[in-house]
């Protein structure tokens, strides 16, 4: 009986971690692709989606127990994947892996994805940021992204757009504590960059990461 209690109990938890997660990423689907973006040809729409993209790759997808390495690999694919085959990263954040990312690569290639080097003008490429330096992909972390919608702006310019987003981590694991699940804050960031039309599909070319503070309406 004790133990069909217990199962209860961690069945019970895990649904209450996956139904906040559900209403969290309703919410950042709301925040992420506003009603104005459907209007005109559609390049805005667009782009809010590649946004929302980026959210769901830098977004934990098992909050449980944690993303499998399989399944972080694949969240690396799928986010390099929005972006240009010379796309690249200006992180700027004060810390020791501050600087330049740049071109594509294989998260289980060495070679196109190597740690970070003590170059910071040529820290490695795009996978070598998201395998080794960003938090979101880091197995220990279980990192959920928020975007605010008035703190977010896209212009288009042609086959070209110049975007601004920010991404507010908070971490959901489970606090050792009480065995509950609980939110703190992680990392707040800013995207500052632009996007390219490449055959038809905008995807992220440039972007420079900076510290930015907690979001007040």
């Amino acid at each position: 009986m004790r133990q069909s209690r217990n199962i209860i109990g961690r069945m019970s938890l895990r649904r209450q971690i996956e139904m906040g997660l559900a209403a969290t990423m309703l919410a950042i689907a709301s925040w992420s692709v506003p009603g104005i973006a459907v209007a005109g040809d559609g390049q805005l729409a667009r782009l809010y989606q590649l946004q929302a993209a980026f959210h769901r790759e830098g977004t934990v997808h098992d909050p449980v127990n944690g993303d499998s390495a399989a399944a972080i690999v694949q969240r690396i694919r799928d986010m390099l994947s929005l972006w240009t085959d010379d796309g690249s990263i200006n992180l700027q954040v004060g810390g020791a892996l501050d600087g330049t990312y740049s071109g594509q690569g294989d998260p289980d290639d060495p070679s196109t994805c190597p740690a970070p080097s003590g170059d910071p003008t040529n820290r490695g490429t795009l996978c070598t940021f998201f395998k080794y330096v960003a938090g979101s992909f880091q197995p220990a972390n279980k990192f959920v992204s928020l975007a605010p919608s008035y703190l977010t702006e896209f212009s288009v310019h042609g086959n070209t757009a110049s975007i601004y987003f920010e991404c507010h981590f908070f971490n959901v694991a489970i606090n050792p504590a009480t065995g509950k699940p609980f939110w703190t804050q992680a990392a707040h960031l800013g995207f500052d960059g632009s996007a390219s039309k490449v055959q038809g599909v905008w995807l992220f070319s440039q972007a420079t990461v900076p510290v930015v503070g907690v979001p007040v309406p």
